[in-house]
């Protein structure tokens, strides 16, 4: 009985393959569009719960109240690890920090010393491994080499991952055993001994590494920050609690943690909490990871919503395309029913067609789908995804094809095996009302999701252009940063900026301790000296030399920028400050009244010497903060920066411009690695999430059109067929190729009309509340509304018409002989 009912689906389905071929590519695509978010949701999701102990691990983050506000960090005091363990027993704890970049030095079996600028290199404590175990990704441990037992004992210790294994050690790195033991030097100057070799990290993870370096070590070279409470300075607490344990008892221990050994300023204003593991790849207020990133649950919300409209798209497609034959096949309902078929027996039939059609379609979804996540991960340059397909996958997909086939089969089934044989065989059966009311309503919920994603297109775009086009206050283009040496000297800084502006493809030089917008910049709390210390505020920390201003096109709104009196040498106290204008205006003055006002700040305090105009400091996300610019110790100068001359033809050739500022490099500071980047390409980091966003409304919304252009195709296609005569007999009677196109396209444009309608508040309420992320953001225009609807309008026009002209074109005499 089965085999017989699948054969005739398929027979069917051949006899009518145009219909077929539009059901099985609009639900293919809805299908294929649905996994791969499926498998984009589920990998974001997955981060970090792959360890032993996820769900009892938490990272103790810091709500801090300021006079401004409160600021959430993701990062604590780095003696709190230790307190923890020395106080609170039968809590796992670890104590990390960074990751940060460090230059990674091996030496070949010649005495060939090969330099590596590495920037995911992790200082973490023995219970790091522990803690973190990766255990379901391999049941049978991490480590190819060592242990996690042993692998700290000594103070620079260094374990490596295989990748950066084999690049120091090239073909030596088999056995990995071999390599224990064996010497690497940080920085040029310290050496560190290879204690274990652990398999790659998955890049579904917030903890990036690729070499961990024991914390000792660091805390040995940077006693003030690992003995201090005041500060936090990149450290990051994590904690396994006991099973069945209470958060909100522990986090009660902090406070007590807190009362014994942080000053009563600290304790008024810090406020440790737990955050679960599994929350901190989607929680933005704390920031992104160095080297990660963060992606809200809105926006995985979002896509989920995109996934299930077109899913939803392809399946009013083959409900309407169905229902609309059931006309053309009430005979052989009629039939079978005489014979003695029942309408279970019909149901069965054609919900099993559906059923042929949806196999079909996921076959082909989960054939491309493999491609499609390659093409994704090798695309997304800004973030790295590693996203494929597992067994689960499958069965999902397996699930979803069965959903899809009884939701969109369901319907047109009841509706056709309902048919009476009597009015069926006499040619007097008509659909019931509801059905075509049913299927107006389907194109109507069609063209509502097809607007609503173009809108969302539009205001995204619009969005983007506004970040890109944006006045930032400083000079952006032609600018290039290069890592700053690690062991400085001003001396050669010093040569380095004269030998520079030797080369004519370059116009300025300046160091500093960040670009004017820099998220992951040095805070630092400050206040009037005349004010008390309960009204302290957050600032960015910059530190600057005296061209900064002029390289970057700082615009000065009152008092001077700093000049040679102001630089001091190494050690000692700065003299003056230059601040921003929303520094000025949340010490309440203007900025004439600022100058000569004393600020104190965590490093010291000096008078205001002059007041910039307000520069994007932050990301457009975010509101402009304060920032207080100093001439102070050079080993704060972490980046170069270096204004280049546009090359219009008569300048020098960039690229020879760059091989010169490298060879520069080479020659002066020939122990460093040497790294560069141009300030709009670090820039656009800042909104990959949002290109993300960007990317998938208009993918997703050409998917859209394309599919529900498909159902329109499809049904102008039967109507035209349907209405053959009446063509043919209008035509005869004078109607004009226009009358019969305006015939056969107004029904259908009246109904996207209606779906514009009912889909613009819609569309205007969730475009609202996505911009509402955003500190700076445009308005949501009527234009907008207006492109769009116009935009379907004339798609669904152009393929209505299409059809409709063809229609009107045919020869009325054979369309009357047809008949």
């Amino acid at each position: 009985m089965l085999r017989n009912y699948f054969k005739i689906a398929w027979r069917t389905l051949w006899k009518n393959r145009s219909y077929s071929l539009i059901n099985v590519l609009g639900l293919s695509l809805g299908i294929t569009c649905c996994l791969v978010i499926y498998v984009f949701i589920r990998y974001e999701l997955s981060f970090d719960h792959f360890h032993s102990n996820a769900d009892r691990t938490y990272r103790i983050v810091e709500h801090n109240r300021k006079a401004d506000g409160v600021q959430y960090w993701s990062s604590t005091a780095y003696p709190l690890a230790e307190a923890i363990r020395r106080e609170i027993p039968g809590v796992g704890v670890t104590q990390t920090a960074g990751p940060d970049s460090r230059i990674i030095s091996s030496t070949d079996g010649n005495g060939t010393v090969y330099r590596f600028d590495e920037k995911r290199v992790l200082f973490a404590d023995a219970h790091y491994l522990k803690t973190f175990d990766f255990k379901a990704i391999s049941p049978d441990g991490i480590w190819l080499a060592g242990n996690a037992t042993t692998a700290f004992q000594q103070p620079n210790a260094v374990v490596l991952t295989q990748k950066m294994a084999e690049r120091y050690f090239a073909g030596a790195a088999l056995p990995y055993e071999s390599l224990l033991g064996k010497t690497l030097t940080i920085n040029n100057s310290d050496p560190l001994v290879v204690s274990g070799i652990i398999q790659n990290p998955p890049r579904n993870t917030n903890l990036l590494f690729d070499i961990l370096i024991n914390y000792q070590f660091y805390k040995a070279n940077n006693p003030y920050y690992a003995t201090n409470w005041s500060g936090n300075y990149q450290g990051t607490t994590y904690v396994t609690l006991p099973v069945g344990a209470d958060p909100q008892a522990f986090e009660e221990k902090l406070v007590a943690l807190q009362k014994k050994y942080m000053n009563a300023e600290d304790i008024r204003r810090k406020t440790y909490v737990l955050q679960p593991l599994a929350d901190v790849h989607t929680e933005t207020r704390y920031g992104e990871n160095i080297g990660s990133y963060v992606i809200s649950r809105t926006v995985l919300g979002g896509l989920a919503s995109l996934a299930v409209f077109l899913i939803l798209i392809g399946a009013f497609n083959f409900i309407n395309l169905s229902v609309a034959q059931a006309i053309q096949r009430r005979k052989e309902v009629g039939v079978r029913k005489v014979v003695g078929s029942s309408q279970r027996q019909l149901f069965v039939q054609f919900i099993g067609e559906s059923l042929v059609i949806t196999v079909v379609a996921g076959i082909l979804s989960l054939g491309a789908l493999n491609g499609l996540l390659a093409l994704i991960n090798q695309s997304m340059t800004l973030i790295e995804l590693d996203l494929h397909a597992d067994y689960t996958v499958w069965w999902f997909g397996a699930g979803l094809v069965g959903v899809v086939a009884v939701l969109a089969g369901s319907y047109p089934a009841v509706v056709l095996s309902r048919f009476q044989p009597i009015k069926a065989l006499k040619n007097t059966f008509s659909a019931p009302q509801k059905g075509f009311s049913l299927r107006q309503g389907l194109i109507v919920l069609q063209f509502c999701i097809t607007y609503s994603l173009l809108v969302g297109t539009l205001v995204v775009s619009r969005q983007m252009a506004f970040f890109q086009q944006k006045e930032l206050g400083f000079t952006k283009d032609a600018v290039m940063t290069i890592n700053s040496p690690r062991n400085q000297q001003d001396s050669k800084l010093t040569v380095f900026r004269e030998r520079l502006l030797q080369n004519p493809a370059v116009k300025n030089v300046s160091f500093s301790s960040g670009t004017p917008l820099t998220e992951n910049h040095y805070g630092t709390d400050f206040r009037l000296k005349s004010e008390s210390e309960q009204m302290k505020r957050q600032a960015e920390f910059k530190v600057v030399d005296l061209n900064y201003q002029s390289l970057f096109g700082l615009q000065l709104v009152s008092g001077r920028w700093f000049t040679t009196s102001n630089i001091v040498p190494n050690g000692q106290p700065f003299n003056g400050f230059v601040v921003n204008e929303t520094m000025v205006k949340m010490l309440g003055l203007t900025p004439e009244t600022a100058i000569g006002q004393t600020v104190v700040i965590n490093e010291g305090e000096a008078p205001i010497l002059g007041v910039v105009k307000n520069f994007h400091n932050r990301s457009l996300q975010n509101v402009i903060e304060p920032c207080v610019m100093l001439c102070w110790n050079t080993g704060f100068y972490g980046q170069i920066h270096l204004q280049l001359i546009p090359h219009t033809g008569n300048e020098p050739n960039l690229r020879q411009a760059l091989q010169a500022i490298e060879q520069t490099w080479k020659q002066i500071f020939p122990d460093d690695v040497y790294r560069y980047t141009f300030l709009d390409e670090d820039l656009a980091r800042n909104y990959l999430i949002e290109q993300l966003v960007f990317d998938a409304f208009r993918i997703f919304a050409a998917i859209s059109i394309f599919i529900s252009c498909l159902g329109l195709f499809g049904l102008i296609t039967f109507a035209a067929n349907q209405r053959t005569k009446e063509i043919g007999v209008r035509k005869v009677l004078g109607a004009s190729v226009g009358n019969i196109v305006g015939l056969l396209s107004t029904d259908f444009l009246k109904l996207v009309l209606v779906s514009i309608l009912i889909a613009t508040p819609i569309a205007w309420y969730g475009m609202n509340q996505w911009l509402q992320d955003f500190a700076y953001k445009i308005d949501v225009e009527w234009w907008m509304f207006a492109l769009a609807g116009f935009a379907a309008v004339a798609i669904a026009f152009a393929t209505v018409s299409f059809q409709s002209i063809k229609a009107a074109l045919m020869n009325p005499v054979k369309s009357l002989r047809s008949e």
